[in-house]
């Protein structure tokens, strides 16, 4: 095995060890001990492959967001029509977060209660994740007449702050055997509830 190889393999420890700590006990409880005790290596090995807990963290993060954003792209075609993305993009993250359970616990805490100190860094890192989904909500109201005194930017914004808000409110998730079913069910019902309304519409 040469150096380059050896290293991945390392930070690779380094970060699953971090990762199930930071997913069981959040950001601030989370503890670097236990990480090297786990992960079977000592904290002046953490330190030279990431600065601080902050910067061990935020590579966890990362890893997370790009790992769910890229299997979502891979499993959702650009094929599926507009009445199938809702469905399709929820089975997708399901699927998802039930094959990475601490992922789905490290994904609601940065969402939930993001360190203020990183707010910034976590705002870069979801950046991607953000816009694929601003692009499966334009695709949603592709065709559908919105609301003259609402333009597509503001919808997208109030998009985001309702999916943060449920995320808020489903703290079963940060909890041991927490249900992914019913948060991602809660976020079907809600996406549903936003573009289609609560009442019932009289057919003409």
């Amino acid at each position: 095995m040469n150096r380059e190889e050896k290293n991945r393999q390392t930070q690779g420890k380094i970060l699953a060890s971090a990762t199930a700590e930071f997913a069981a006990h959040g950001y601030e409880a989370a503890s670097l001990n236990t990480v090297c005790l786990n992960g079977g290596v000592s904290k002046g090995i953490i330190y030279h492959y990431f600065i601080s807990k902050d910067g061990l963290y935020l590579a966890c993060l990362k890893e997370c967001f790009c790992s769910l954003t890229e299997y979502l792209k891979e499993h959702i075609s650009e094929k599926t029509e507009q009445k199938d993305l809702l469905t399709a993009y929820f089975n997708a993250r399901l699927e998802f977060f039930r094959k990475h359970e601490d992922y789905a616990r490290i994904f609601c805490g940065a969402v939930m209660f993001p360190p203020i100190c990183l707010q910034k860094e976590i705002a870069d890192i979801r950046r991607d994740f953000d816009e694929m989904n601003d692009g499966y909500l334009r695709k949603l109201l592709r065709d559908s007449r919105l609301r003259s005194d609402l333009s597509e930017e503001e919808i997208i914004r109030a998009f985001r702050m309702m999916q943060d808000a449920l995320n808020a409110s489903s703290h079963h998730l940060s909890e041991a055997g927490m249900d992914i079913a019913r948060h991602e069910k809660d976020c079907r019902n809600l996406v549903n509830i936003f573009l289609y309304g609560i009442l019932e519409r009289e057919k003409k």
